[in-house]
């Protein structure tokens, strides 16, 4: 058990040094390595390489395909970005306010909250009023907190739950099985590395060279918009 203890001081010293000496390398540590590893739970059996998918002075975009179960596979997309005298808790307590969702979520339109299990626990409800040819759709969602123990590293991780009814009848389909996360990382004490990766698993209505292009240029759009939030 000692043994066991020194090695664990260790890994966590070896981290802390990564941390003050290559901040950025951190971040890129912190954006690549899932916080928990959920692929088995979520039934993604492999992954291909990240690639870009749009790049600008404010953030960077990729995208990358989820092999799942079945034989099915989806697009995964993250943006990053840092943000400037903004504190980690500065960028947390927009995301724990739902209601700031369809400031800067493009094509939200009405978010509520459902349940709010604890501080670090609720679930939401929202409507997405989609582009044409892409139908309307509604998502309830579990977003839960973590802090973890010994990095300065906030994340948040939203999941799609059948367990809760909509708060009213809804003309629109659900959206389906939908998992996102937002990691949090204070590179210095006046600069945040934010980086958001998000999948949904719902068959795609159209074919892929006209979806992919119209998802994309609204998950930019969004990600613009939450940075433009603490301007």
């Amino acid at each position: 058990m000692l043994a066991n203890m020194r090695i664990s001081n260790t890994i966590r010293l070896l981290i802390v040094l990564l941390f003050l000496f290559s901040p950025l390398a951190m971040s890129k540590l912190i954006s690549n390595i899932p916080f928990v590893d959920a692929d088995e739970k979520n039934g993604i059996l492999t992954k291909t390489s990240w690639e870009e998918m749009g790049k600008s002075n404010l953030l960077l975009s990729e995208q990358r395909w989820l092999y799942l179960e079945n034989n099915k596979k989806v697009k995964e997309r993250k943006a990053q970005m840092i943000l400037h005298d903004v504190s980690p808790e500065d960028i947390a307590v927009k995301l724990r306010n739902y209601k700031l969702v369809a400031e800067w979520m493009t094509n939200v339109d009405k978010t509520q909250l459902i349940l709010r299990h604890n501080k670090n626990l609720w679930v939401i409800f929202m409507i997405f009023k989609l582009p044409w040819p892409l139908r309307n759709r509604y998502l309830i969602a579990e977003v839960q907190e973590t802090r973890h123990p010994f990095l300065p590293l906030i994340t948040f991780t939203i999941n799609s739950s059948n367990n809760y009814d909509p708060p009213f009848e809804c003309e629109v389909n659900d959206f389906g099985r939908y998992n996102s996360e937002w990691k949090i990382y204070a590179l210095s004490p006046s600069s945040t590395f934010v980086s958001f990766s998000a999948y949904a698993t719902a068959d795609p209505l159209f074919p892929r060279w006209l979806q992919d292009p119209l998802i994309n240029r609204t998950f930019i759009r969004s990600m613009e918009n939450f940075y433009s939030l603490f301007k």
